[in-house]
């Protein structure tokens, strides 16, 4: 009985905690449905395990910031995935609190990205970052509404996985 316990929390612990633990300053903290942790019910990680990530660059000018800009940074497919995610919407809150939902489709159907570099250098909280979403504005003059630019979050700090249920 007691051998079976413990074989029961080795392999809960190994499920729940596959995911490498951040060595530096935590920057994103993601939660809701996914299967794979390395803290409590969540996924958190630096800017070094975002920077492995698959890297995707967006050229384009926005509201927020003078003349075209290069924002480089990560898909949230490719998170997602490394989280075995099941949602089909996203709830990001940034430092200041401020939350926006973005449904998944906006990343494979827009080209929407989660920036963390703006010109070739890591995104300071005083210049939109750690993360941002950013679009590719200029090329689909369709996002430039308010829609999407009330989705271009930036100052990410927590990102949920969520389904809408109709």
């Amino acid at each position: 009985m007691r051998l079976a316990f413990y074989i029961f929390i080795f392999l809960f612990s190994r499920e729940a905690f596959s995911l490498e633990k951040p060595t530096g300053q935590v920057i994103l903290s993601v939660s809701g449905d996914i299967k794979t942790y390395n803290a409590n019910n969540r996924a958190d990680f630096d800017l070094a395990m975002l920077n492995a990530l698959p890297q995707v660059s967006v050229t384009t000018h926005n509201p927020w910031t003078d003349g075209e800009h290069t924002y480089t940074g990560f898909s949230v497919i490719d998170l997602l995935e490394q989280l075995e995610s099941s949602g089909s919407h996203l709830k990001f809150t940034a430092l200041n609190q401020y939350q926006t939902e973005i449904p998944l489709s906006d990343f494979t159907d827009h080209g929407a990205i989660m920036a963390t570099h703006r010109d070739g250098l890591p995104m300071s909280i005083r210049n939109l970052g750690p993360i941002m979403v950013i679009y590719p504005f200029d090329q689909n003059s369709d996002l430039k509404i308010e829609q999407y630019y009330g989705r271009s979050i930036w100052q990410i700090k927590e990102m949920k996985s969520f389904s809408i249920t109709e």
